[in-house]
């Protein structure tokens, strides 16, 4: 298993997709074709898979223990000398752009991709892990290639193994299939520094807004945040993410009534101003996005958007220490039942190496959590959340939703 430094943000605009198409079209290398990979895997029981995002690029494959060397061989073997031709990006291209289509109907999904481009516009976090169809269209064996060649070298690599396998063993099957050497010996020279990347501007965030009115919509779907802290600032992201557990989340499948810990909750379910919403904190590196999504009825949008702002403004204020202690409780136990197997083991590892440089171990996170205070709350909040520009993004009949001055004026208001 192992994690590639190769998300959306390293990626030239015409680059952008081909990070996520690169793994669907690793059908075939130098020394097997598709059949023969395909029957190997058969025979051990393993899988091998891709995952892209914005920041990291994963390929990780799963196998008996027994097995493990054989699933790393094959795992170097399409990594490091898989070939593309025409025939596998055709076939592909109209799988893609299938998927993209089908996409369009998840308007979750839809606006929060659009609420990370606008938030980060015209810097390398701005670029979605989703192509554009023009340029799937005009997607050949030659970019894929180009793409892979670029970017999957085993000095940009991190290789990340769980399960019933020693620490040695994987060293040394990392030295003999993506290494070429033996694990003591001197590694190959070579030049290993990133090329022909977009210059490395820092995420600038921009508060601004996107919008897309379509009153043949039944619902209108809104999404507004804020920046946040990325996990360099670990402690402040850990406060942010118990305020979103504060805020919660809630649907009209909830049980629970006026019975629910969240108080938007409680005011969702008694006023009926909407559907459904959940609270969010994404976080990369260095920034990061923190605030609310909803659905709900087009003449509701403005007292949605006043209600969550209100919420906004108790984590500023007049939070309590009850609140805190159940968002914290929240957060431990997620922490203790996010990791079931070796692959999300696997997920955990990889993520804490690539954020941290280190594995946190779980007793470091729950402290984290443990330490987070009313007064911290509060603190953080007036740093991130007060008088600041929000990023929003709405689509469907949106038109009774308050325009970005009035959204950016109840930022400031907030104390008042």
């Amino acid at each position: 298993m192992e994690t590639d430094n190769s998300g959306g943000q390293l990626l030239s605009y015409k680059s952008c997709g081909k990070g996520g198409g690169c793994g669907r079209v690793m059908h075939r290398t130098r020394c097997r074709k598709q059949e023969q990979l395909e029957l190997e895997l058969e025979k051990i029981g393993g899988k091998l898979a891709a995952l892209a995002t914005r920041d990291i690029f994963l390929f990780y494959g799963t196998s008996p223990s027994c097995d493990t060397e054989k699933i790393v061989e094959l795992l170097a073997d399409v990594v490091l000398n898989g070939i593309t031709c025409d025939e596998d990006v055709i076939k592909e291209r109209f799988v893609i752009l299938r998927e993209l289509a089908e996409m369009e109907t998840d308007y979750e999904g839809v606006v929060m991709d659009y609420l990370q481009d606008i938030a980060y516009q015209g810097t390398e976090l701005s670029k979605s892990i989703y192509p554009e169809s023009c340029i799937i269209k005009n997607l050949c064996a030659e970019h894929v290639n180009n793409f892979r060649e670029r970017l999957f070298q085993p000095c940009f690599m991190t290789m990340v193994s769980t399960g019933g396998t020693s620490l040695c063993e994987i060293q040394r099957m990392a030295s003999k299939y993506f290494i070429g050497v033996e694990q003591d010996s001197e590694p190959i020279p070579g030049d290993c520094r990133m090329k022909y990347f977009a210059s490395g501007s820092p995420f600038r965030y921009s508060g601004s807004e996107l919008r897309l009115r379509d009153d043949d919509e039944k619902f209108a779907c809104v999404a507004v945040a804020i920046e946040g802290p990325g996990y360099a600032k670990c402690q402040d992201h850990c406060t942010l993410t118990v305020a979103k557990e504060i805020m919660g989340s809630w649907d009209m499948s909830y049980g629970g009534g006026s019975n629910n810990a969240p108080y938007l909750a409680v005011e969702a379910f008694k006023t009926h101003l909407c559907y459904s919403y959940k609270s969010f904190n994404f976080g990369w590196g260095c920034t990061g996005l923190w605030g609310c999504y909803f659905i709900c009825h087009k003449y509701n949008l403005d007292d949605m958007m006043l209600l969550i702002q209100s919420e906004w403004k108790r984590l500023c204020t007049t939070i309590t220490k009850k609140e805190v202690e159940r968002a914290v409780n929240q957060c431990r136990t997620q922490e203790l039942t996010r990791i079931t197997n070796s692959v999300d083991r696997f997920f955990d590892i990889s993520l804490c190496l690539f954020r941290h440089g280190r594995y946190e171990s779980l007793t470091d996170r729950l402290a984290k959590y443990e330490n987070v205070s009313v007064d911290m709350i509060r603190n953080v909040a007036n740093e991130y959340i007060y008088d600041r520009c929000p990023a929003v993004v709405a689509t469907g009949p949106i038109e009774n939703l308050p325009d970005y001055w009035q959204i950016r004026a109840a930022m400031h208001s907030l104390h008042h």
